[in-house]
């Protein structure tokens, strides 16, 4: 297998062997244990489809997917787009942020009234602290138990795995989706133009991906990474919702999210100028801070 190394695990970086691996139900997500106290950062990873293997990520992914079903593209597109526009239209030609006020914001927005949020103003700003540690790594996921219990709190009652997959649900349109707004704006900077908001979604998908890299554990147990962001120009199509049987089951909805926040946003605004930062890799690619301005 073709991989590259630096300090941290092997990395995957042909795409024919990425997809290889994402579709082989051998290459395994880490072990996130079990037993977790409820409504924690360690019982939502145990209880989603995300950190889950075998039966367990089918069943949980099914659970994810029945949530999805009833949700219409068409609907979330058009309740995005209008919530982007509401957002121009209060900033009255003054400079805005369109990272924190669009693209971390609507998504979430939209997609927690959908799943019978009452109050999903209240529930946005607990998001953040929950992205920030949801995958594994050296920050300590404690700092973000009383959000996940205020989300389950907010959110339709259930069994655990049910009330899980609706806080990972919105934990992906919350960091990748807004990525994705973030990216495909930028693609509209660049290019000199207001869209189609479509074309520029797709764009982000193919060149700029907001995730980057995803981890498995090979059947001799070594952890690797796959680069996510090789497939742009492969025939066989990108690979930015992953593949196989982890294929992101919400891709048609974080796409519709994202084109019509992304819609308002370029027909109506344009860039101001200011510093376009991004954080330091391996974290999520997308802007930290877009400051834009209705023309």
């Amino acid at each position: 297998m073709q991989t590259s190394k630096d300090l941290g695990p092997a990395v995957v970086t042909d795409p024919a062997q990425v997809r290889d691996a994402l579709a082989n139900p051998g290459y395994t997500v880490p072990d996130p244990g079990r037993g977790a106290p409820p409504h924690t950062m360690h019982w939502l990873r145990q209880n989603v489809a995300r950190f889950s293997n075998g039966t367990d990520h089918a069943r949980r992914r099914e659970l994810a997917e029945s949530l999805l079903r009833p949700l219409d593209p068409v609907r979330l597109r058009a309740a995005a787009r209008d919530q982007a526009s509401a957002v121009v239209d209060r900033a009255r030609w003054r400079p805005f942020d369109m990272m924190s006020q669009v693209a971390r914001r609507v998504p979430g927005l939209v997609l927690a009234a959908a799943l019978g949020c009452a109050d999903p103003e209240l529930l946005i700003g607990h998001l953040a602290p929950v992205a920030a540690v949801y995958q594994p790594g050296p920050a300590d996921p404690r700092t973000a138990d009383r959000s996940v219990a205020r989300l389950a709190e907010l959110l339709p009652g259930g069994p655990d795995e049910q009330v899980a997959a609706r806080i990972g649900l919105l934990i992906q349109a919350y960091d990748a989706t807004a990525g994705l707004i973030g990216n495909a704006v930028v693609a509209g900077i660049r290019a000199g133009r207001p869209g189609p908001a479509a074309e520029l979604v797709a764009e982000a998908l193919r060149a700029d991906p907001p995730a980057r890299s995803t981890r498995r554990v090979t059947p001799s147990g070594e952890t690797i990474a796959l680069d996510l962001t090789v497939a742009g120009d492969d025939p066989a199509g990108h690979l930015a919702f992953g593949y196989g049987q982890r294929l992101c089951p919400g891709a048609a909805h974080a796409i519709a999210l994202a084109e019509g926040a992304v819609q308002p946003l370029l027909a109506r605004c344009h860039w101001t100028g200011a510093p376009i930062g991004y954080p330091e890799p391996p974290a999520l690619r997308a802007p930290e801070r877009l400051e834009l301005a209705e023309r």
